[in-house]
């Protein structure tokens, strides 16, 4: 039987490997290196995108609140390692005494 340890390893092998490829088409020039606010907004949500910037967790490039970009690189990053350290905390090792500081 799978445990929910091997089904989020699993997800985050995937999310490194995704992350690689990203970066790889990005610096080849298949893919754009920033993306725009709608696009952000749309992928990772707007109230977690806005608290990101707030945060200096990611840096807009351009005016905010107009025609600003981030990297599409960084915004990918900061969420998969969110999506970890979420886990981490999660019930599974909260009973284990881990625990990682996320905002």
């Amino acid at each position: 039987m799978r445990s929910v340890f091997d089904y989020e390893l699993r997800n985050m092998l995937t999310s490194a490997a995704e992350l690689g490829a990203t970066k790889a088409l990005s610096e080849t020039g298949a893919i754009k290196p920033y993306i725009n606010k709608s696009e952000a907004y749309r992928t990772y949500g707007r109230a977690k995108v806005d608290n990101w910037i707030k945060d200096g967790l990611i840096t807009p490039r351009g005016e905010i609140g107009k025609s600003w970009q981030i990297d599409r690189v960084e915004i990918q990053a900061l969420a998969a390692s969110r999506t970890v350290a979420e886990y981490i905390n999660s019930q599974y090792f909260k009973d284990k005494g881990v625990k990682i500081n996320a905002k």
